[in-house]
């Protein structure tokens, strides 16, 4: 990884400010919809579920994110964009960070109960 990019030529990029590598996992990705305004992408690994979104240059305000146990809300202004979690998480041990004009959300899967049911 470091070669591929060191040979990148710098007339045809920009810099490279940080990159994250996560194996294995499952990746999806959409498009804005209707009341949506900010692409993002989810991948899920082994013990979290990490969403990525680029902030619009024109957000005015700082954009903040609402996690939920079955869905995180990226706020940028009014607009609100919802996604939805593919496993329920631990809300108290997840988090988001804004750096660069990026949003990184970090959501620890809750731990599955191997208690046996009783009933």
């Amino acid at each position: 990884m470091e070669q591929l990019l060191r040979n990148l030529p710098d007339s045809e990029h920009g810099p490279i400010i940080g990159v994250t590598i996560i194996a294995g996992g499952r990746q999806q990705g959409t498009e804005p919809q209707d009341g949506e305004r900010v692409p993002y992408e989810l991948v899920e690994s082994g013990e979290k579920v990490y969403i990525t979104a680029t902030i619009p240059t024109e957000t005015r305000s700082a954009p903040y994110v609402d996690i939920q146990p079955a869905q995180v809300r990226l706020v940028m202004d009014e607009q609100v964009t919802a996604v939805d979690l593919p496993v329920p998480i631990d809300v108290q041990h997840s988090f988001y960070q804004v750096r660069h004009g990026v949003i990184d959300v970090i959501c620890h899967k809750k731990p599955v109960d191997s208690a046996p049911a009783v009933i």
